[in-house]
């Protein structure tokens, strides 16, 4: 069956240029990557926290050939017989395409936009949201643009008009709003619809928070430390936001339902306290925040269930300890037992899926300092095999994970931020 894991980022460019077979890298046997000539850091901090946001580019039509991966690490306990064309259970297989080259990208979602049964990828960049339209086998259309009118730090997807097809969300720090782009069911997007939330908005979440069964959005403000729930009314429209204490300076939010009532939880990264925060819905509102505390410098967060008990856990990627805290759901609201999983050098982003196809949750972790993608194959009981890397795009901050390409496995879309940044692909290789 299809594991039920969920994304911060929402619900679950050019053609493609050049792909090549993407085992597992070690860095300590590689060179760093040259695929676009540049570092791929960002360099712009919009609040002191070390946050990024996108940067120009200098080559706004950049998309130039791509380098493939071909090297194994037979160290990992991890089956790497990548060359027989089939992806059995356990093994992990990965073909790499570079998708969009010399943009920086700081946000994704995958979502199916245009109701073709193909996920599609969403990215935020300088000024600009972008959908790469999927075609269902790994292969993506020219990228659509969306404009924003500053830069876009957090993005999300979800149907908020009931035409079965999902609409962009976008947060732009630069004016404290959310831009709202709905979706016309054939690859357009109507003009977007601006919102005010808090300073700073940041990590956005789609859900339905209001329980009337269409999807509302949350979103976090990172100058205003707090929350803004903006509720839909299942046509598109949204109301003014509600906003909530959600710690000092957080950056990322994800949802669930947490306990064993039918309202929908919030969780927050807090990278001023090294918290995670557990809002549970109650009445309609989320008046009682509990913090968790977890490595330093939180900065991303998912939820899924990492120890197949049917209870919620949390997953999150702290950059200043560089590792990743697992939490553990009791399923009335609790979460403990922490176990922490070293990773690679500034982790930036985590995304949970099946990246093997044993239906076991895995974890990605976007380890930024290292310009590489680590997975760690999940066992089943909560624990996780040694981390593979993989080589991408220098500078990589966020992950989505989903099937792109059909086969049943999921995929994994990387944004690298930076002045020669982009968006790549590891698909898996069946």
């Amino acid at each position: 069956m299809r594991l039920g894991w969920f994304k911060r980022s929402g619900l679950l460019a050019a053609s493609l240029l050049a792909s090549g077979l993407g085992c597992p890298r070690d860095p300590s046997t590689e060179g760093d990557e040259t695929e676009t000539g540049t570092s791929g850091e960002s360099g712009v901090d919009t609040t002191g926290t070390g946050q990024d946001l996108p940067e120009s580019d200098s080559d706004s039509e950049s998309d130039s050939d791509s380098d493939s991966d071909s090297d194994s690490d037979s160290t990992t306990g991890v089956n790497t017989g990548c060359d027989d064309g089939v992806v059995d259970p356990k093994e992990l297989c990965f073909v790499r395409t570079n998708l969009v080259l010399g943009q920086s990208t700081g946000a994704l979602a995958l979502a199916d936009v245009d109701a073709n049964g193909a996920l599609d990828v969403i990215a935020g960049q300088l000024d600009r949201a972008i959908v790469l339209p999927g075609n269902g086998d790994g292969g993506f259309a020219s990228e659509v643009v969306l404009a924003s009118a500053g830069g876009v730090l957090g993005i999300a997807a979800g149907d908020l008009d009931g035409d079965l097809d999902a609409d962009v969300i976008a947060s732009v720090a630069a004016n404290d709003s959310l831009v709202v782009f709905l979706s016309q069911g054939d690859g357009s997007f109507a003009a977007g619809q601006t919102h005010a939330v808090g300073s700073g908005p940041r990590g956005v979440q789609v859900d339905d928070f209001g329980g009337s069964m269409a999807l509302d959005v949350a979103v976090v403000n990172e100058a205003g430390g707090d929350l803004s729930v903006v509720l839909g009314d299942g046509t598109g429209a949204l109301a003014a936001q509600t906003s909530y204490p959600a710690g000092s300076v957080p950056l990322a939010i994800a949802s669930g339902r947490f306990d064993n009532d039918p309202q929908t939880d919030l969780v927050i990264v807090d990278v001023a306290s090294d918290t995670a925060v557990v809002l549970l819905q109650d009445a309609g509102g989320f008046p009682s925040p509990v913090a968790h505390a977890v490595g330093s410098e939180p900065y991303d967060v998912e939820v899924g269930d990492v120890d197949d008990d049917g209870k919620l856990d949390l997953v999150i990627a702290n950059q200043g300890s560089n590792d990743l805290s697992v939490l553990f759901g009791d399923g009335l609201g609790g979460f403990g037992g922490e176990l922490v999983l070293p990773v690679g050098d500034t982790p930036r982003s985590v995304a949970l899926g099946d990246f093997n196809g044993d239906d076991i949750v895995d974890i990605a972790v976007a380890n930024r300092g290292d310009d590489r993608v680590g997975i760690s194959i999940g066992l089943g009981d909560g624990t996780f095999a040694n981390q593979v890397n993989y080589g991408v795009i220098a500078g990589p901050v966020a992950l989505a994970a989903g099937d792109v390409n059909g086969d049943g496995v999921d995929d994994l879309v990387i944004a690298s931020a930076g002045l020669g940044g982009g968006i790549t692909l590891l698909s898996s290789n069946p």
